[in-house]
């Protein structure tokens, strides 16, 4: 016995110690991930810091963030160096630990140029369908057999104006010189009242001299700060060729006095600076160039925007946007997210979203159908407001050349059942993979757009069996208050500004470890227990193999385990559920009373409910057996009109038997027999199927199971 116990207790021990430090820190993670994303900076550091010098290299990212957040650079430095110095540093490690380094500038460029040369990681886009069914592409009544492009909105003085491009007029042609070469038609500025409900344009004009030349003048992009419109215009001086050069100017609005367009000194002479688009809130303005250093044909830039008409150096946007092809048309929302135009290798302009993920990294995603089509499709811009949007395009069921297009931004939410799994000791903490993540990225399969406003989980049904925390930002708090519930369930929406989405179900399923994939020595504990004929006393009888399920719960202190005790089918109901719960209490009592934390053994017991043909009660009152239905049928009726409820069943033997009722005890159905016979009916006793089982059947069937719901 003292060996058997000895081996037991040695094969559990070294594993235990293992596991017991894995599953601390493990949970330690857990929680001070969920107190990160919901901004719990000072509980997130306190867990954090509990993991000392063996904190996980992936936990390191959120460890040094919250130091950041706290503004103790060189303490998020000392806790992410580990990461980035590991094979395992992703994209924005580089740049995180770059940022930490103020006081050591070559080092810091050193991370940069790593963080360059890595793949990001892609945001998943499978493009479903279409967004047809989402936006309608509105043609603008002011469209001409010409072209229109480049719309965008300014607000001056509480006056919405739609400011666009258009073929130049013959007013402005008059003075234009001969010599002056163009091999693309020349456009000017113009500007319409904008009505917001109808999504059109009225009472279209051109601005005067002073914004508009004689040469090419527009798109532009307006700066709401400043009131400064920058714009693409013809440079002063030809080329040698005698073409003209495109430069980036800027005009700023005042009603006092004429202005005059003045050209920015970020121009390069000899190159193409054109199609400015203003980023307000990092004060920043992007633009399209031919310069040299850039990855070939027309490449996206910015500069930042300084005080006094002064502007930074250009900076490239890099290899995730720029190819050897061109890029133009830019468009800034929220400084996070560029629209632009890319060159296909048909010709063809093809719009795109780029979602800045860190410093000049992007994620580039493809702007489906109604914004693409199979011809140009550029200067895609949206409202500040996210009410609505425009876009140019010359696709064929366009009016001329280039036409302007609005759109309602209408995206629509959806969503998609989650499962996670629980276990019922344990709360079950979701941070990083909460209800949302699943939801961002089905809608973003459908409609990228939907990636530029925010969501939140909105709860519309509770749990049933605990207690439920849902944060808006889809992270929850679960913890179960019925161990012996398998299964629970929540539902909640998405909402936006833009509405609901249908009710989406999270399941909660109860954790269970499968035997097979347990060490030998646990599964070898936890065999079903078999039990003799009516044999109770479980601590004389079984002692041996109670004992090993304490010492297997003791070496595995976050093991949880389910206990199931069933009977066979002989003999009454009732006393076969008390039986089996005396027989399952007995075990749990007697664990609980040498473990710690002893709520992680609990169960139930069963009684005969899940005994192998076990349908009926154990004595069948028959009154009836025939070769066809018909005669059951009569004899059924016979007895209803006595006040009985009858079945009818059919046998092996291809009978069918009226069965008047059922009874636990013989002497039960004697009576029942007795009163049959008093009222001139015949009636005789057979035994339940389950009762007719052989011993070694009943065997099986009278047992304890286990079950490990957590190792």
């Amino acid at each position: 016995m003292m060996k058997t116990k000895l081996l037991i207790f040695g094969l559990f021990f070294c594993h235990g110690i293992l596991a017991q430090s894995s599953s601390e820190k493990a949970r330690i993670i857990e929680w001070a991930d969920y107190y990160f994303i919901n901004q719990d900076f000072d509980k997130a550091l306190s867990r954090y810091s509990k993991l000392g010098e063996s904190i996980p290299l992936q936990s390191r990212r959120n460890f040094s963030l919250v130091y950041s957040q706290m503004r103790q650079l060189k303490q998020a430095a000392k806790i992410l160096r580990p990461l980035a110095e590991s094979d395992s540093a992703e994209v924005k490690d580089y740049y995180y630990f770059a940022s930490y380094l103020t006081d050591n500038e070559k080092l810091r460029d050193e991370y940069r140029r790593k963080a360059n040369r890595l793949p990001i990681e892609k945001y998943p886009q499978n493009l479903k369908d279409t967004l047809a069914s989402f936006y309608e592409l509105i043609p603008l009544s002011l469209n001409t057999e010409g072209s229109e492009f480049g719309a965008h909105l300014i607000n001056i003085k509480k006056n919405n104006l739609l400011i666009y491009s258009k073929k130049q007029s013959d007013d402005y042609t008059k003075s234009l010189s001969k010599k002056i070469l163009s091999k693309t038609p020349i456009y000017n500025l113009y500007q319409a009242e904008w009505d917001t409900k109808t999504l059109q344009a009225n009472s279209s004009k051109a601005f005067p001299l002073g914004l508009n030349s004689v040469f090419q003048d527009g798109p532009s992009s307006w700066d709401p700060k400043k009131e400064v419109l920058y714009l693409t215009r013809s440079a002063q001086k030809t080329q040698k060729q005698k073409t003209i050069q495109l430069d980036i100017y800027s005009w700023t609005f005042n009603k006092s006095q004429k202005q005059i367009a003045q050209p920015l000194n970020i121009n390069s002479e000899g190159y193409a600076t054109i199609h400015p688009a203003v980023s307000p809130e990092d004060r920043r303005l992007y633009f399209a160039s031919d310069r040299p250093g850039g990855f070939g044909g027309m490449d996206l830039y910015y500069v930042d925007i300084l005080e006094n008409r002064n502007y930074g150096s250009p900076v490239n946007l890099g290899p995730d946007i720029n190819t050897a092809g061109d890029e133009i048309f830019p468009f800034v929302y929220q400084k996070n997210y560029l629209f632009y135009s890319r060159k296909t290798d048909n010709g063809s302009l093809s719009p795109k979203l780029a979602i800045n993920i860190i410093d000049l990294r992007w994620d580039i995603m493809d702007l489906p159908t109604p914004f693409e089509s199979n011809r140009d499709d550029f200067s895609f811009s949206l409202d500040p407001n996210l009410e609505y949007g425009f876009i140019s395009s010359n696709r064929d069921s366009g009016k001329g050349e280039d036409d302007l297009y609005a759109f309602k931004f209408s995206p629509t939410m959806m969503g998609e059942e989650d499962q996670y799994s629980y276990n019922p000791i344990d709360t079950l903490i979701v941070s990083q993979k909460g209800v949302l993540k699943n939801d961002n990225v089905l809608m973003m399969s459908y409609d990228p757009l939907t990636a530029l406003f925010s969501k939140e989980a909105v709860l519309v049904e509770n749990v049933h069996h605990g207690a439920l925390k849902l944060n808006t930002n889809g992270s929850f708090l679960y913890k179960n208050r019925d161990a012996l519930q398998l299964k629970d369930s929540f539902s909640y929406s998405v909402k936006s500004n833009y509405g609901k989405s249908p009710v989406i179900k999270v399941l909660l399923q109860r954790s269970e470890v499968e035997l097979e994939k347990l060490p030998q020595a646990i599964q070898k504990t936890f065999l079903p227990i078999f039990y003799e004929f009516d044999k109770s006393n479980l601590l004389i009888d079984y002692k041996d193999r109670v004992d090993a399920v304490v010492a297997a719960m003791k070496t595995q202190p976050e093991m949880i385990v389910e206990l199931s005790s069933f009977t066979d089918c002989r003999g009454r109901k009732e006393y076969n559920l008390k039986l089996s719960e005396q027989r399952n209490q007995t075990i749990i009592d007697y664990v609980r009373g040498q473990i710690q934390n002893p709520d992680r053994i609990f169960g139930k017991g069963y009684g005969e409910s899940m005994a192998k043909g076990n349908t009926t009660l154990d004595y069948l009152i028959v009154s009836g057996s025939y070769n066809n239905i018909e005669n059951a049928l009569i004899q059924q009726k016979n007895l209803e009109a006595l006040g009985y409820n009858p079945e009818i069943k059919k046998t092996n033997e291809n009978l069918y038997q009226v069965i008047v009722s059922q009874a636990n005890t013989n002497a039960e159905a004697q009576k029942t027999i007795s009163i049959l016979n008093e009222q001139g009916k015949e009636g005789w006793i057979n035994f339940c199927d389950c009762c007719q089982l052989k011993e070694d059947e009943h065997l099986k069937n009278r047992r304890t199971d286990f079950k490990i719901i957590k190792l």
